[in-house]
């Protein structure tokens, strides 16, 4: 009779196994393209804020998937970061946002619901490409007042976006049931230098 140690073994080895195959899979490899583009970061005298879009987001599968009313959540992760020449970059302050995108296969709309700053907020809109818009392009996201930050300080904000599937391929969902599978995880991309209006 097999003793535990050894199942033990046999279990880890193709779970192994499995998250080699899913990790280096032509699947997982096509899900690299999407990526946050055009990040602009403006400090105002209401305050600072960033804008950044996610280029490729909308893969056929991901649109097949939503056009089917299977719901998909688009999240943006923003970090603002203080640069330090002789340790690592210190994380000031983050924030994330989260769209829930849901078609309605008889009405033929899209229901946007979107959460921020812990409120939550919902649209409607009937064409693909207002719904396309409204979850890929970030405007004017307010990070901070600009009275709490160091203006002398070199700072710069790191963007990165991840959308969460409903499915995957059901022998991943027997052996990698505590990973969660994300059809889109972008790099982190940092945006230039934040420069100050000049105080008078």
């Amino acid at each position: 009779m097999p003793q535990p140690r050894t199942i033990s073994r046999v279990f880890l080895s193709i779970i192994f196994a499995m998250s080699l195959f899913f990790l280096f899979s032509p699947t997982t490899k096509a899900l690299a393209a999407p990526r946050i583009q055009n990040i602009l970061v403006e400090a105002l005298d209401s305050g600072l804020f960033v804008s950044a879009t996610l280029d490729s987001g909308f893969q056929k599968k991901t649109v097949e998937d939503i056009h089917n009313g299977i719901p998909k959540d688009f999240y943006y992760y923003f970090v603002l970061h203080q640069r330090e020449k002789r340790w690592f970059d210190e994380e000031l302050l983050s924030k994330t946002i989260l769209f829930t995108v849901k078609y309605d296969t008889l009405k033929k709309n899209y229901k946007i619901k979107q959460i921020r700053d812990n409120k939550s907020t919902e649209r409607t809109v009937s064409e693909f490409k207002d719904m396309k818009d409204m979850v890929t392009k970030i405007k004017r996201l307010k990070l901070a007042p600009l009275k709490v930050l160091n203006k002398t300080d070199h700072l710069f904000v790191s963007v990165k976006s991840q959308m969460q599937g409903t499915k995957r391929p059901f022998y991943l969902d027997y052996f990698l049931f505590f990973i969660p599978f994300l059809e889109i995880d972008t790099p982190w991309v940092d945006s230039p230098r934040i420069t100050f209006p000049v105080e008078k």
